[in-house]
């Protein structure tokens, strides 16, 4: 920060939102803590200070033994810092692996429908990124079923049971979907729901 002296005399209104996440950040990690539970760490960040925040938590958890919580809708955060991957959508897992293979492979459509609305992925040509057809539904209006069905290219009526999360014989890699995706079928079969 500029001026850290004076900086440090301020009061929080007086400081911008990447100044006090700065400052909130540097609190969270100068106490050495066993477990780090970063929500949305970088978004009011520059990039420059973002990759700074970023190698800080790496080193953190590589050379003093602390493990990190990173909760984020930055799927190229992600894949630069994580181990492990778990995807929610609607208060659920839905998926559940180690980063690489979710991210090469998903096997729950909404982690596929993620991975394709990102920057990282190539978009059809028009430069617009893929969306997620559907809307997510109010806290109180879930489906019955597997909270996905409403939005889902492949959901059919065994969607309206829940979904354990399991995963195929030989795997680690664990999606809640009765209808998951393997390497060799495409995304959209089946048709949504109501």
């Amino acid at each position: 920060m500029p001026e850290p002296d004076g900086t440090a005399r301020m009061s929080p209104h007086q400081l911008s939102g990447g100044q006090r996440q700065r400052v909130v950040l540097a609190i969270a990690l100068a106490c050495d803590p066993a477990v780090l539970v970063a929500d949305e760490p970088t978004t009011a960040l520059d990039v420059t200070v973002q990759a700074e925040m970023l190698r800080l938590m790496d080193t953190l958890v590589r050379e003093e033994g602390a493990s990190l919580l990173l909760i984020t809708h930055d799927l190229p955060v992600v894949a630069s810092i994580c181990e492990e991957l778990l995807v929610m959508y609607g208060g659920s897992i839905v998926e559940h692996g180690d980063v690489t293979t979710v991210f090469d492979s998903p096997r729950h459509p909404y982690t596929a429908g993620l991975r394709a609305s990102t920057v990282l992925e190539s978009t059809d040509g028009s430069g617009r990124l893929s969306t997620i057809p559907g809307r997510v539904p109010s806290l109180g209006s879930f489906p019955t079923g597997c909270v996905y069905r409403n939005r889902c290219p492949r959901a059919d009526d065994v969607c309206g049971t829940v979904p354990l999360l399991t995963a195929p014989p030989g795997s680690t890699q664990r999606a809640a979907c009765h209808h998951p995706i393997e390497s060799d079928q495409p995304l959209g079969s089946g048709k949504a729901s109501a």
